[in-house]
């Protein structure tokens, strides 16, 4: 991959990445979330990409699964830190 190609990636995956924030934030706005709601949603849904997946066909590597998992698990609980932080952001504006 070339600089150029990796580059408008990053930006597709960081614009995507914003929008799913604020939707979610809005979101919980809207029905009357406080943060740590947000927290009890993001703990719920690492909890489950920690599951067994559900594999078709030859399954991969359970180390490299497992690894993928914890990732995985991770990312999901840093969008929703960010999606938090903008929950409170609102709460402070009001």
């Amino acid at each position: 991959m070339d600089d150029e190609w990796m580059r408008a990636f990053e930006i597709e995956v960081s614009k995507i990445n914003f929008l799913l924030e604020n939707l979610y934030a809005i979101n919980f706005r809207d029905h009357g979330a406080d943060p740590s709601d947000v927290d009890d949603v993001s703990d719920e849904l690492c909890r489950q990409a920690l599951l067994p997946p559900t594999t078709y066909g030859k399954g991969a590597d359970p180390e490299y699964m497992q690894q993928f998992q914890e990732m995985l698990s991770h990312r999901i609980a840093m969008f929703f830190a960010k999606v938090r932080q903008r929950v409170e952001g609102e709460q402070s504006e009001d």
